[in-house]
């Protein structure tokens, strides 16, 4: 193999392996920006409520049209707005007048909310949402993001 060769192979090797590297912090900016996003959903819908009755609640079982909350204790019947993308069941709903249903359910009454008390909703895989009904923070960047200087701390 002659020097010229042995040139073309290893700068070619080279270039593949930074065009790798490349799409791979891409695909991860990529991800960790909609991750991002979600993020600041989740954000804003449980802590700039005004309304303290207000609260996220997992979806448990879905009718036509109908979606049933559930918190644990109780069940409650919701009408979901037009608008509002498809739900599945373990998404995760922010409704507000949440606690006088919730009262009036354990009281023994049928209680349904209307479509105007959903604010937003949820995929069980929003990031940091386990943290967050934990009690936990932010989640934090990946080491070899922090190391590069890409995101974060």
């Amino acid at each position: 193999m002659s020097a010229d060769h042995f040139q073309i192979v290893l700068w070619g090797a080279t270039a593949l392996v930074v065009v790798g590297l490349c799409v791979i912090w891409w695909r991860r900016d990529v991800r960790e920006r909609r991750d991002a996003e979600l993020t600041r959903r989740w954000t804003k819908a449980t802590l700039w409520s005004a309304d303290a009755s207000a609260r996220v609640v997992r979806v448990a079982r879905i009718d036509p049209g109908v979606v049933w909350l559930d918190d644990g204790d109780v069940q409650v019947e919701v009408q979901m707005p037009d608008g509002m993308a498809p739900l599945d069941v373990g998404w995760f709903v922010h409704v507000t007048q949440w606690t006088a249903a919730r009262r009036a359910a354990r009281g023994g009454e049928a209680v349904r909310l209307g479509s105007e008390n959903v604010r937003d909703a949820f995929p069980p895989g929003t990031p940091a949402l386990a943290d967050r009904l934990m009690g936990r923070g932010e989640r934090r960047p990946g080491f070899v993001s922090r190391l590069l200087g890409l995101r974060g701390p």
